[in-house]
């Protein structure tokens, strides 16, 4: 009995179908996936969201974006993320920072903060961003080397409008311990409302000295900053965007492109503060001579999840923010106290 088998034109046909099924399949799969990422995305902006409100419950303020250090001292440069590691149930890590110390291990050579340099949080990490800031780093006594921490989620400073026209204080949700940059705050301060202002968002890590353009690059301003005697202090924030959004330098001598690179420093573009002077997932910049300053920047908010950013707001929610938001509802959400009317369907 002779038996029937497919022939190569059959064969072909069936390979064909399955290929065709696959590219079918797999968009649905990274899009399965992406959600994925992007809803504990938006778990850990909710857990940082919610450690806030526990902290000002506890400590009758918000938590502070930095410290002034003094002339001559060491005085520690954390950000506000490292003060709500006791209520985000990470207290060893908490108990490891020496508060006498500052973080960068370069400065001071009995290595009192090696721990938390290389320790990383999964809480501070984006899943849909893969990309590695920063190098390895070799604790001060030799035994051991890891990666340098970095993370995905600055704290909202504001537009830093107020730093330049009303004594230099910020109009976010933040306050600069040891320095002139306003008042403590509380919940109570936040005249605007909690569920209308922001607390935090996501950026893109760098990729560790690339050359490419990118929304993990950053760039340098053609603006410099205002102790030099000729900055445009009067300026509006498009003003500043405006100049951002036309450079191509990017930033400092050699290539910067190290966004995110140290989660517990406080400077704005390392792991401190962004602002809402620049438009979601558009260009990041430093002022020309300023670098990751503490209390101003035009580095703004920026993901790699489709169409928008993830932000906290103050009351422990968490939403998506369009890329095409109006300037005057993203810089509207960034103020605290301005007394802006905002709808909620222009978020």
């Amino acid at each position: 009995m002779r038996r029937r088998g497919f022939t190569l034109i059959e064969l072909l046909v069936v390979i064909a179908i399955i290929a065709v099924l696959i590219a079918l399949l797999l968009p649905a799969v990274q899009a399965a996936r992406e959600a994925a990422r992007r809803s504990q995305c938006v778990n850990n902006l909710k857990q940082l969201g919610l450690a806030v409100q526990n902290y000002a419950d506890v400590q009758g303020a918000l938590p502070p974006t930095g410290l002034k250090q003094p002339t001559g001292t060491s005085a520690n440069n954390f950000g506000m993320k490292t003060r709500l590691l006791p209520f985000l149930e990470l207290n060893a890590i908490f108990n490891s920072l020496n508060m006498t110390a500052d973080l960068e291990e370069a400065k001071f050579a009995i290595g009192a903060n090696d721990t938390i340099a290389t320790t990383q949080v999964n809480t501070f990490l984006c899943p849909s961003d893969g990309n590695v800031p920063v190098g390895t780093f070799t604790w001060k006594n030799k035994v051991f080397t890891g990666q340098v921490n970095f993370g995905s989620y600055p704290n909202n400073i504001g537009t830093m409008l107020r730093l330049f026209v009303a004594g230099g204080n910020f109009d976010g949700p933040a306050y600069y311990l040891g320095a002139s940059n306003g008042p403590t705050l509380s919940l109570a301060t936040i005249r605007d409302g909690t569920s209308n202002t922001a607390i935090f968002s996501e950026w893109v890590r760098g990729r560790n000295k690339t050359s490419n353009d990118g929304v993990f690059q950053v760039y340098e301003s053609p603006d410099v900053w205002i102790t030099s005697g000729t900055y445009p202090a009067s300026q509006p924030a498009d003003f500043f965007m405006e100049n951002c959004l036309k450079t191509t330098t990017i930033y400092s001598v050699g290539n910067w492109d190290h966004k995110g690179q140290k989660w517990a420093n406080h400077a704005c573009g390392e792991g401190g503060g962004y602002s809402h002077v620049m438009m979601p997932n558009t260009k990041a910049c430093f002022f020309n001579g300023d670098g990751s300053d503490p209390q101003r920047t035009l580095v703004g908010a920026s993901s790699y999840h489709s169409g928008g950013v993830n932000v906290a707001m103050l009351d422990g929610s968490v939403r998506f923010v369009k890329n095409g938001i109006s300037r005057a509802t993203w810089r509207a959400i960034a103020t605290r106290d301005m007394g802006e009317v905002i709808n909620s369907d222009s978020l």
